[in-house]
This record gives C-alpha cells, structure tokens and sequence, in this order.
C-alpha cells in the first residue's frame, strides 16, 4: 500500500475533535492518504475513535510553547497544516512558513468587533497572518467569504471555500428511534417538544422559550445546555413548569446531539448577539444543520443569511417576543408540511457531502503541488 504522508491539525479546545467540520477535514484527509496528529490542549496522547491513523497530541497556544517547540525536526515530517481559530491559526502559520509547507486553515470563528476574545493584539496579528499565509481557507457560509476578506484583509487570490456546520454522513433517523428517545425524555403521548441544543443564554433565545413555556400550559420543552452555570441549572430546575421540561445534565457527544435532535418537534436558532459573525450565521450554525438534518423546523433570529429557512418553508425568522410566540403556533399548525420540507432544504440547499467533496478535492491538490 502506498505510504501515507503525514498532516498536524491544530484545535483550539479538544470537544472539537467530533464537531461536524472538523470531522470533515479530518475525514479528508484520510482519505487522500494522510495519517493526521490532532494538537489540542488538555489532549491525552493517544488513537482517536477516528481509527489508527489519527492521534492526539497536547499543546499550548502561547509564546513559551512555540519558544520551547517551534525548531524541532519532527515539523520537517508533516506535508500539510491545518487549524481551527483562532489561536491554532497562529502555530499554523509560524510552522507552515518555517518548514515551507503547504496549510490551510478552518476560520470558524471570525472574532472581530465586540467578538474579538481576550488574546493581545499581537497574537491576534499573528493569527491573522497565519490566515493569510495558508494556501486555502474555509468558512461555514457563504455569507461569512466577505466577513473573513474583511477582517484578515485576504487579497481577490485568496481561495475561500465553504464547508457548513453539518455531518455529511447522518446518524439513523426513524420513528422507532424518535419514539424511544422521547420516552427517554418522559414525554410518551404525542406532546409537542421545542429543542434548544447548544448556548441557552439571553442573545440564544433563553428568555422567550421560558417566557413561552410559562404562558403556554400545552408545550413542552428539552434543553441541552453548554456553558451554563451550576446556579442556572438548578434555577431551571426549580421554574414551575418543571414537569413539562427536560434537561440534559451531561453534555451530549456531537453524534449523540444529531442523534436525539430528531425527537424534537421545534428547534431553536436564536442568535441576537451583534456582533458580525452572529448575524452571518446561515450554515455555520451547528445547531441550525442539526435540526433540518433531523426532520425539525427551526425558528430563527432574522438575517439574510436564514432567507432560505423562509423560501424552502421549513422555518420562521423573528426579532421579537411576540414574532416569537406566534411562530411557534405556525410551525405547530403546518408541523408535518414544514417538517418534511426540512429534509428538502437539507438536500437541495445545506448539501453537505458536495462541500465535502469539494474540501477532500481541495486537498488532494495541495498534495498534488
């Protein structure tokens, strides 16, 4: 068998070993023959449920990390870098350009104006560079080629491609396996279920679902809570309306997440943070992908980047509480038309395994230079 060359990923926290676009870079590069290392810190070193030719590796996004490790001969060894932001894409760059190899990095995060993070201007500056520099980027939505232009000042040559927040391969869906994951939920008698997966905040929707469920004795609601306090889940769990709620105390695998979606009825897609990247959002979001994927309409936060949830009818925008509750009895009256127009938007507009053959191809080249 042909030897297999040899790639680094640089993640920025290691949950995002399983996210939807690190799987598809990941996946890529196997196969186009890679053995890839995945550097993320807090990683134990060892095989990945990606199989033999995927290991982590620890690292520090820092200055004494790249003062202790940056000339060390195993860089020679790698035929290509990649990275997630935004601190990965620092290393990246630094290392590619050292060892005069190929990179290119996964910009899923653009943290510019009040989105900027807590890192020092200089180190932003050389995450910036490390955009520039690599011969490819991607982003998640097409709205968001003009945002990262913008913000890493990416010269009309730059090759930008899209790879959205999706799996391109799905976990099973079908009603023995609803049926099971609502009974696992304690909802067994056709309850109608809103889902919120992901940040439950005041900029995610959080206020008017729990707004909505105080004043609607008939709905139900599931909440897969990330980055929440231990103050605010015990607040959940003390809301009178308790009985008609269920919250998932541990956090969920990516897969596990995708695989459960399809238990909802309605999935929540609020992003009222003004900052840039959330009002470009589209296909980048996770949970957005996750919800079509699974059969579920969405109610989503207006902006032009979720005009398609409208065309294909398989959504709601809003910009109110009162925009808010009245989606929710729309979707509920057309829920069977709406729900099997998520699986055309899903096919026809997300499409997930074109971009991923469009990255795979992407990266055969840069092996090919």
């Amino acid at each position: 068998m042909k030897t297999r060359k040899r790639a680094a990923h640089f993640l920025l926290i290691p949950e995002l070993l399983y996210s939807p676009p690190n799987t598809a870079i990941i996946n890529a590069y196997l196969e186009n023959n890679y053995e890839v290392d995945i550097f993320a810190p807090g990683l134990p070193n060892e095989k990945t449920d990606y199989g033999n030719f995927v290991t982590m590796y620890q690292i520090d996004y820092s200055w004494l990390w790249i003062c202790r490790n940056l000339f060390n001969i195993k860089w020679f060894y790698y035929s290509c870098y990649s990275g997630t932001s935004e601190d990965p894409l620092a290393i990246v760059g630094i290392i590619s350009m050292l060892y005069r190899k190929k990179s290119f990095v996964l910009v899923d995060e653009i943290k510019s104006d009040t989105y900027r993070g807590d890192r020092s201007d200089k180190w932003k500056s050389l995450c910036i560079w490390g955009i520039r520099q690599s011969n490819f980027q991607i982003v998640n939505d097409n709205h968001r080629i003009a945002l990262l232009r913008s913000y890493a000042k990416l010269g009309n040559e730059s090759q930008v491609i899209v790879y959205p927040g999706s799996f391109y391969e799905l976990p099973e869906k079908n009603q023995i396996i609803r049926d099971r994951i609502r009974r696992q939920w304690g909802f067994i008698k056709g309850e109608f279920v809103i889902g919120a997966s992901g940040g439950f905040n005041m900029t995610s929707g959080a206020d008017w679902l729990l707004k909505t469920m105080k004043n609607t004795q008939d709905l139900f609601a599931v909440i897969q809570p990330l980055g929440v306090s231990q103050l605010a889940l015990y607040l959940l769990g003390e809301l009178e309306f308790i009985d008609r709620m269920f919250i998932q105390n541990e956090r969920l695998s990516w897969k596990d997440a995708w695989l459960t979606a399809q238990g909802f009825d309605l999935g929540l897609c609020i992003y009222s943070n003004p900052a840039s990247q959330f009002q470009k959002m589209g296909i980048s979001s996770n949970r957005l992908c996750m919800f079509l994927a699974m059969g579920v309409p969405v109610i989503a936060s207006r902006q032009e980047s979720f005009n398609f949830l409208e065309d294909y009818e398989c959504g709601i925008m809003v910009s109110s509480y009162d925009e808010f509750r009245i989606a929710v009895d729309t979707i509920r009256s057309n829920h069977q038309k709406m729900k099997d127009n998520c699986e055309k938007c899903f096919r026809d507009y997300i499409q997930p395994n074109n971009y991923f053959q469009r990255l795979k191809s992407f990266i055969h080249t840069l092996g090919r230079q």
